[in-house]
């Protein structure tokens, strides 16, 4: 098998794994450990959040890494750190224990993926980098959608979510042995800008922007795109980290959460392949607000269904609106920044979604108070509601770079400013 093929193979059954075993089904898990352990719902999301910031704080850290060892070693790196945090999780009877096994858990993530797969990726498919990337993160989705289906059936098996984590720490001390055998560095790194902007390789040839870094971060348009980037992130977070133990507090046990969990990566991962094609002939600004309305709705839903059923149609709700929502805002910072500054900008703005940490200990903290997460969804409907009025009416292309604008004293009395197309 040619090496660019077996690397291609090894980088997305990473990213497939990490995904599979850590945001996507800790949820599930956290279910059956807090009845037995006696934990509050806060603690079980304090633990989601540990997971997000860890994974959030670690992401400077593959490029650096890269260039020291390469990124081979980083890469088996992250498997063994993963490994030590499912380890360590499948040996816990405190929470500070457990704190430090999902801290772990997402350092170990950002060590496998996604960037040092990109960078390889873009290295060794320099033709094809935009396809096999997109392949990529079909892999990584897919682990969303097999995750809490493979907890189920392991916790299922077993009885006992000790045994779940056992496995889950051999099975990625066999990814990092794998890693360790397959990849190999195209180009040596030789910073950290290399690493970092090897993704924008396999987009288009970037035309000049006539914004400054500065001048984007700081215009309303960018505003308000991370605005509605934070509040998606913070809800998604949030449900990946309560819907199974909401949907069990409905009757019928874990099972059905584990479906809606999966169905929901499902259906986004449906939504984000298809949003692209949309926007060409469809607003992207249409799309962002129709994805913020089904998301409201969504969550809605669960404030006033008392079943396990209607989890199936949130999911599906939830997932679309999702997929559609968040690639629909990555798309207007393209067209509004140009290519050439929308790497960046999507850099920061996603760099602010780091506070959706915030969501699964909120809502661990009302559950404990209330007894359920209906006053979380109340507040997380009215947000996503917000959101998509925020984006409706005030959203909009940014004038002309404030530095290309002509002085007021070089303007004929009655003349005006048009924004640019």
């Amino acid at each position: 098998m040619p090496r660019n093929l077996l690397i291609m193979i090894a980088a997305s059954l990473g990213f497939f794994f990490v995904t599979a075993t850590t945001f996507t089904s800790l949820g599930y898990v956290l279910y059956t450990m807090v009845s037995e352990l006696g934990w509050s719902q806060a603690a079980a999301g304090a633990s989601f959040s540990f997971l997000g910031l860890a994974c959030g704080l670690s992401s400077p850290l593959p490029p650096m890494l890269m260039k020291w060892i390469g990124t081979r070693l980083t890469m088996f790196t992250g498997g063994m750190v993963l490994s030590a945090g499912f380890l360590l999780a499948a040996n816990v009877h405190g929470l500070a224990e457990f704190f430090a096994a999902t801290s772990l858990m997402g350092i170990g993530f950002s060590l496998i993926a996604p960037s040092p797969a990109v960078f390889l990726i873009a290295t060794w498919f320099p033709r094809t980098s935009a396809r096999m990337i997109g392949f990529y993160f079909m892999a990584g989705a897919l682990g969303g959608v097999a995750g809490p289906l493979i907890v189920s059936w392991v916790v299922g098996l077993s009885g006992s979510w000790r045994v779940h984590w056992l496995v889950m720490a051999l099975a990625a001390a066999a990814l990092a042995l794998i890693l360790l055998l397959t990849i190999r560095d195209a180009v040596k790194v030789e910073s950290t800008e290399q690493v970092i902007h090897a993704g924008a390789a396999a987009a288009p040839a970037a035309t000049t922007s006539a914004w400054t870094m500065r001048e984007a971060m700081r215009s309303r348009s960018f505003l308000l795109i991370a605005f509605v980037m934070i509040v998606v992130q913070t809800v998604v977070t949030t449900m990946h980290s309560v819907l199974v133990t909401h949907v069990a507090s409905l009757g019928g046990g874990s099972a059905p959460g584990a479906l809606a969990m999966s169905l929901l990566a499902l259906a986004g991962t449906l939504a984000k392949g298809t949003t692209g094609a949309l926007t060409e002939r469809v607003s992207p600004q249409l799309l962002l607000v129709l994805g913020l309305a089904l998301q409201c709705i969504a969550v809605a839903l669960l404030c006033v269904t008392g079943t396990p059923a209607w989890a199936v149609m949130f999911s599906l709700l939830f997932g679309v609106g999702w997929g559609l929502s968040w690639l629909s805002a990555h798309i207007l910072l393209l067209r509004y920044f140009g290519a050439s500054l929308a790497t960046d900008l999507i850099a920061m703005a996603t760099t602010a979604t780091t506070f959706a940490v915030l969501g699964p200990l909120s809502a661990g903290w009302i559950a404990d108070r209330t007894g359920n997460y209906l006053p979380i969804f109340a507040i997380f409907a009215a947000l996503l509601a917000l959101a998509g009025v925020v984006s409706a009416v005030l959203l909009r292309a940014p004038n002309a770079r404030p530095a290309a604008v002509p002085a007021k004293r070089d303007l004929l009395p009655d003349a005006e400013i048009l924004p640019a197309e």
